[in-house]
């Protein structure tokens, strides 16, 4: 027991960063994607964090459009700071800010933050739509913590080629709101836009706490759930060329 200091100081030396380093691109307010994917990451891959201002108010349309435009706008300086770390992929880990303009606006994105930040870079709308279509799913459930941006995220999901069934959001004032919910409200959510003519479910947003239900979650409906960090994460890995397979975090990264 004496020697297990000595002996894990060397397993974090040889391990921390030996596989790749993720660049997390987070609006300032987010405090759930980075314990989120610190639950989940392979030995040998490590992430990093760089934060974007944007204000936080969501109670109207034009306060959650700000909020993505703001965010956005500074994306690119928090780049070019994980540029420093030399980072192998970027996850732009933001849904609103990468579907409130519509399909397209995600790639822009992408390509974006890849120039400021020297690195292959995934968005979270463009990461769930991939997970989606590896499922195999086209009529999904949509679930958010912003009913507010409800129709814009309806239109890019069925610009990307996916039927909405149902999508319905929390009503909530704040963005800090979001990220304070009890990861009971991802169940509650997830279970009002459920119905027998969706194949799957999609929960969007990077700070709603998703991950740790999942796979209880996916055993109760008896279908596939997506959701924002889970896509996310799992398609970045994917781009740095890991790919294991994870189990504890739904079909998504156990199958695929």
């Amino acid at each position: 027991m004496a020697n297990f200091p000595i002996i894990f100081r060397k397993w974090m030396l040889m391990e921390l960063g030996e596989r790749g380093r993720i660049g997390m691109i987070l609006p300032a307010m987010n405090t759930v994607a980075e314990p989120e994917i610190y639950s989940l990451l392979p030995r040998g891959v490590t992430a990093h964090t760089a934060r974007m201002y944007a204000p936080v108010d969501i109670s109207s349309e034009e306060n959650f459009v700000r909020m993505c435009e703001v965010g956005c706008s500074n994306g690119e300086k928090a780049a070019q700071e994980l540029a420093t770390a030399k980072v192998d992929a970027l996850a732009f880990a933001f849904t609103a800010g990468s579907f409130f303009r519509g399909a397209g606006w995600d790639e822009e994105l992408a390509q974006r933050m890849q120039k400021a930040g020297g690195a292959p870079c995934i968005v979270t709308s463009t990461a769930a739509v991939q997970a989606l279509k590896t499922m195999g799913l086209k009529r999904i459930a949509v679930g958010s913590p912003y009913e507010v941006a409800s129709p814009r995220l309806k239109k890019f999901m069925e610009q990307k080629g996916m039927k909405v069934t149902k999508i319905e959001g929390l009503v909530l004032p704040t963005a800090v709101h979001v990220g304070r919910q009890p990861v009971d409200q991802f169940e509650y959510i997830a279970r009002k836009v459920d119905s027998s003519d969706a194949e799957g479910i999609f929960v969007s947003c990077t700070n709603f706490a998703t991950l740790a239900r999942i796979d209880e979650f996916e055993r109760k409906m008896g279908k596939p759930v997506i959701t924002s960090n889970q896509a996310t994460f799992w398609a970045t890995l994917r781009k740095m060329g890991i790919e294991d397979k994870i189990s504890g975090f739904g079909s998504l990264f156990r199958e695929h």
